[in-house]
């Protein structure tokens, strides 16, 4: 940690120290001015005088504000006529002096009431002693950023293993070592001359000849724009270099708190634009250094094991600058490549010219509006999210993090996380299978992965690829230096010599993901031009096929081709499909097609979840939570696994997976939660019970309601997440079947050809006028759109109609859309003692609270605002939360490969 953080970690400290010991001073007068209070109420004997002195005492409390309250409007007690402010209950006891009406019951009942403040005053700092507790506890508690000794973790793969953990941690590493060291001090010599021919006979043809001459010329022209570059580093350019770094996992969390700190520090970000300036102009002889970069095995969140170099800030922030830049550039030139329209191959077979001459007579049009199809649809989701999604579009991106992190969407940006996009993939296969199997029945999905690809990347490859398309000689220089990278092995008590990489790229570089972006290029452009037009959806080495069986079983061909000319090795235990039958789909790999959690079924095509998997990780969750040290502890594991974990790999609702599926999740949350704590019956059956025994064993508070354990800290609770809330804001708007938008277009496709039938029938055809417009052609005909005077008195078949819905139906965009969407939330109806209990004092805006917060929040509110008067369970100004804050920031790292 930085000197900056730690003294601000410090300062933290102290402020919480200061505000417990206040807090305990405070609860303690409370209870000595209470205690006094009752005493001398329960001495005198008139009504009167009785709520007199309870109303005089409670209206000179005072709130976080400082206001007294009886100041306060919206401050009263509750009775059988209503909430009555302090204030109105005074001057109606002013009325009660003179008045006889008064009845002495309602004077009794505003004692009661009162006592009930006192007593909610009392509950409150109560709690707010408690929670002071559990941040202590939490405080002293090691493992709540913290993880014990390396457990038994995996190799690259994430495989885990069912030993005990003691007994095979330090031989899993030894072995993930040794693994990374056979591959990378290895070289690799690929048939070059093989690719090379590949890559020809790729681009054979004019249009495709045409495509990569250009391709070519801007590559070389990229090399010499950013050559000519003198002083390319300045305050901007840092700024976006150190925000990318940030959001990767090249460096060490102590090195990313120092690049943050330079962020906030102009002086020092002059003073490494300088010296990266100078770095820049020498180019040329740039190299690692010869003291060799250390190289060890670094446990990630999810708890797998990554081997990383442990490389020079300054180093990092020159070579993120240069990937960048590369990676950006020739996207948008590769991008060029795909949108040719006569380079890259489209799925949909084409509409003939006498086809698309009798759409225009008979129907006006050839086909819908390009922004209104199906096929246009896919083609910008393809070009425009998956495409080298690896690669960012601009600079300012700053790169993606890796497809398994938690990274979220910063405010006013429209770009996808990592996360997004991964869930935006699975709903867009779910749809289309559906939307296949509507119109033709069967259909086929392969899911693959390249083995150990950073890793075991071929140099020779990666130099041959990057040749062919025009990288100029200098800059080839350079990445055979960043590529043949002086490595030091640490083991546990030293270093080893330094050895050269022979094979492979660093991970998370941006140069490297730019170097294998472009490599796997090659798979994207051969499964298009050798399977029928054919897409192949690539995040990184996560592949995926799906459509017609003989086109996938073509496309599945084609990238098992590639890898192996490129020198790569696909993932067995990875890869897996769904056919209809071997005989039109021979050569697809056998294994289940998963998604996180999800299994799709090769029976039913539905998307399933696979109970024991989560049975399995139910299990580590288990030990993961039984290690925690703290209440808190156990919270954060708890919202780590369940909040965040379950709900990525559970997939998100949507009407492609049906109400069926957010049922399935609701149901093996139920499962999960029985698991884990249903095996001790002291402890109840939910995580609620378990936490309640939990704090009432260490700290002997009892009787705690739910609304402590899942309120946000802002209301004085301990942000438990509940995983049931969020599935069922949206359970009911999300439609049953999820056929049905298929069959209700098949409906309305119907209609719309009788309707357009009907007009032919009416009004006659269409043909062009003098100005290029379609418009009725009344009594004339023009012969050229059809072939005979028969065929233009007779309307198209239905088939004929049909025949070329992906391009020409907005229906059939709109079914798919439909599929893929994701519902609304449909929000609890708030009472009005709810709404108005927001404002007195006033805690929160309605508005701000989140749809899970109102429904919890409703769901408790008897219990609050009888037991707390209010929806707030302790006041604010008395939780540090400053230090939860800080404490929260710092993410769980998983024992166990999750």
């Amino acid at each position: 940690m930085s000197s900056s953080a730690g003294i601000l970690s410090q300062t933290l400290q102290s402020i919480t120290n200061t505000k417990i010991s206040e807090l305990r001073k405070q609860r303690e007068s409370f209870a000595n001015f209470k205690g006094d209070l009752l005493a001398s109420v329960d001495n005198t004997t008139d009504q009167v005088v009785r709520v007199r002195k309870l109303l005089s005492a409670i209206g000179g409390c005072t709130t976080e504000s400082g206001k007294k309250l009886e100041d306060l409007q919206d401050y009263g007690v509750s009775s059988s006529t209503g909430n009555l402010s302090l204030k109105n209950i005074r001057r109606f006891l002013d009325q009660s002096e003179y008045d006889p009406s008064i009845p002495r019951p309602l004077l009794k009942e505003w004692e009661h009431g009162l006592r009930r403040v006192l007593d909610q005053m009392t509950r409150k700092l109560d709690y707010a002693d408690l929670y002071a507790r559990l941040l202590t506890e939490w405080l002293a508690d090691t493992s709540a950023a913290t993880t014990p000794p390396p457990q038994a973790s995996t190799g690259e793969n994430g495989e885990p293993s069912d030993e005990p953990f003691e007994l095979v941690a330090q031989t899993k590493l030894q072995q993930l070592r040794e693994m990374f060291e056979s591959y990378v001090f290895t070289p690799l010599d690929s048939d070059t001359a093989a690719i090379t021919q590949y890559l020809d006979g790729l681009f054979d043809g004019e249009d495709a000849a045409k495509a990569l001459k250009a391709l070519r010329k801007e590559v070389r022209g990229i090399g010499s724009f950013l050559t000519s570059f003198s002083n390319p580093f300045n305050h901007g350019v840092l700024e976006w270099c150190i925000k990318g770094l940030l959001k990767n996992d090249l460096l060490t969390e102590h090195k990313k708190t120092l690049l943050a700190d330079f962020l906030q520090n102009k002086v020092v970000l002059a003073e490494i634009a300088d010296v990266l300036n100078m770095r820049y102009a020498s180019l040329d002889s740039w190299t690692w250094g010869d003291e060799g970069i250390s190289v060890e095995p670094r446990k990630q969140l999810n708890g797998k094991y990554r081997v990383m170099m442990d490389e020079d800030i300054l180093q990092a922030i020159f070579l993120h600058y240069i990937g960048l830049s590369w990676s950006v550039e020739v996207k948008a030139v590769l991008r060029r490549v795909v949108q040719n329209k006569k380079v890259w191959k489209r799925p949909e077979p084409p509409m003939t010219r006498y086809e698309k001459r009798r759409r225009e007579y008979f129907l006006g049009s050839a086909s819908a509006d390009s922004t209104q199809s199906l096929a246009s649809k896919k083609r910008n989701a393809y070009e425009n999210e998956y495409f080298l999604a690896q690669l960012p579009d601009t600079v300012q991106a700053g790169g993606r993090g890796g497809y398994d992190d938690e990274e979220v969407r910063g405010p006013q940006t429209n770009l996808k996380t990592p996360f997004e996009i991964r869930q935006q993939l699975l709903l867009q296969i779910a749809s289309e299978l559906l939307v296949h199997r509507a119109q033709h029945g069967a259909v086929a999905v392969v899911q693959s992965d390249i083995q150990w690809f950073y890793t075991s990347l071929s140099h020779s490859t990666i130099f041959t690829v990057m040749r062919y398309f025009g990288m100029p000689e200098n800059w080839m220089t350079f990445f055979k230096k960043y590529l043949e990278t002086p490595l030091k092995m640490v083991y546990e008590s030293d270093e080893s010599e330094v050895r050269h990489r022979k094979r492979g790229v660093p991970i998370a570089h941006a140069i490297s993901n730019f170097m294998a972006e472009i490599v796997l290029f090659v798979l994207d452009f051969a499964v298009n031009q050798e399977a029928q037009g054919a897409l192949l959806y690539r995040l990184t080495d996560d592949l995926w096929i799906w459509g017609d069986p003989r086109t996938t079983n073509d496309a599945w061909k084609s990238v098992q081709r590639s890898v192996n000319i490129l020198g790569l090795t696909i993932n067995k235990k990875k890869s897996g499909s769904v056919y209809p039958n071997r005989e039109v789909s021979p050569d697809l790999p056998d294994g289940d097609v998963k998604w996180g959690f999800l299994k799709l079924d090769p029976d039913s095509g539905r998307w399933l979840i696979d109970q024991n998997d989560v049975d399995r990780h139910t299990q580590r969750l288990k030990r993961q939570l039984n290690s925690s040290k703290s209440v808190f502890s156990f919270i954060q594991i708890w919202n780590s696994c369940v909040g965040r974990f379950f709900k990525r790999t559970f997939g998100q609702p949507a009407n492609c997976f049906g109400q069926e599926h957010v049922d399935m999740i609701l149901d093996t949350h139920k499962r999960i939660q029985e698991q884990l704590f249903g095996e001790d019956s002291t402890t109840g059956k939910s995580v609620t019970d378990h936490l309640r025994k939990l704090i009432g064993d260490r700290f002997d508070v009892h009787d705690i309601p739910d609304a402590f354990l899942y309120l946000p800290e802002e209301l004085g609770g301990l942000s438990l997440c509940n995983p049931f809330v969020s599935y069922l804001l949206v359970r009911d708007k999300v439609i049953k079947s999820p056929e049905k938008p298929m069959q209700d277009f098949f409906e309305l496709e119907k209609d719309m050809y009788k309707k357009a039938e009907e007009w032919f029938h009416t009004y006659g055809g269409y043909m062009k006028n003098s100005q290029g417009y379609m418009v009725l052609s009344s009594s004339e005909r023009d012969s050229s759109f059809a072939t005979g005077r028969a065929e233009e008195e007779k309307f198209m078949s239905f088939t004929e109609y049909t025949q070329h819905r992906t391009t020409t139906s907005s229906g059939l965009k709109d079914a798919y859309e439909q599929l893929c969407s994701t519902p609304r939330n449909d929000n609890i109806n708030v009472t009005r003692d709810v709404a108005d209990a927001f404002f007195k004092p006033p805690i929160m805006q309605v508005d701000s609270c989140d749809a899970e917060q109102t429904w919890l929040l409703q769901l408790s509110s008897p219990e609050l605002l009888q037991r707390f008067g209010g929806l707030s369970i302790v006041d604010k100004g008395l939780l540090p939360l400053g230090v939860m804050t800080m404490l929260r920031s710092k993410k769980v790292t998983w024992q166990e490969v999750l």
